[in-house]
């Protein structure tokens, strides 16, 4: 049985004080998705990312009603375990999440350490993925729930900026962000995906807004946004829309 340490976190964003959204900065790598140290060698990101879709996967479907309620009550950059009814410091032991960690019929025992928001960003994707295992039809007729904000004091614009960002970028291409999602992490198929959505940030980031972009953040921000409009939201009410864009 191999031991691996699983690593997801999430570099802590600094915003500086300004009107309207923050001019948001970050360190370099804004962790959204996984590290896998096994032992000395060349990193191989297609292996890491297979235990991080594994995982994703995995932990949400059991658990479902109260990752949904957790996704409603949080934002960006917190997320309320509490609200939800969550033990956060049990959570694993008594959700027996470390059973997500089986691949090709090999066990992997793994000490596992996280920050919310990036369970956050993780559980929006397979949230989204469960609620439309095909890509969205019609999706202009979608309109994305209002964001309910639970990061106080000065932090708050930060996560207005990121959470205004990420439903910018599915406003301006959501079939990009849709097949961003769809593929597999830490492959060719994703770095590509998120090069096609870069038109669209562009035209989202905030001018003073300085954010060090990665395949995997992008996928998260984009995660993000898709389960804001098409989980969260509704089609509206005005637009005829076709029953498998209902599904």
């Amino acid at each position: 049985m191999r031991k691996t340490l699983f690593l997801m976190g999430l570099t802590a964003i600094s915003a500086v004080a300004g009107q309207g959204l923050a001019h948001a900065q970050s360190n370099p790598d804004i962790q959204l998705g996984s590290k896998i140290p096994v032992r000395p060698e060349k990193p191989d990101p297609v292996k890491d990312g297979l235990v991080r879709d594994r995982y994703v996967n995995c932990a949400y479907g059991p658990h479902q009603k109260e990752v949904d309620g957790l996704l409603a009550i949080s934002d960006p950059l917190t997320v309320d375990f509490k609200g939800a009814g969550i033990d956060e410091g049990k959570m694993f032991r008594r959700w027996n999440i470390r059973d997500c960690f089986v691949i090709e019929g090999n066990a992997v025992q793994s000490e596992i350490s996280f920050s919310g928001p990036a369970f956050r960003y993780m559980m929006a994707e397979a949230a989204y993925l469960r609620a439309h295992p095909g890509t969205p039809a019609n999706p202009e007729v979608w309109v994305a729930k209002p964001r309910t904000y639970v990061t106080e004091g000065d932090q708050l614009p930060t996560a207005k900026a990121l959470g205004t960002m990420s439903d910018c970028i599915v406003s301006h291409d959501p079939k990009g962000a849709d097949q961003l999602v769809r593929t597999a992490s830490g492959t060719k198929a994703e770095k590509q995906a998120a090069m096609e959505l870069v038109p669209a940030l562009s035209a989202c980031i905030v001018a003073g807004q300085k954010l060090q972009l990665t395949p995997g953040n992008i996928r998260g921000f984009a995660a993000d946004g898709l389960w804001q409009r098409f989980v969260a939201g509704s089609p509206s009410a005005t637009v005829s829309v076709p029953s498998e864009a209902q599904n």
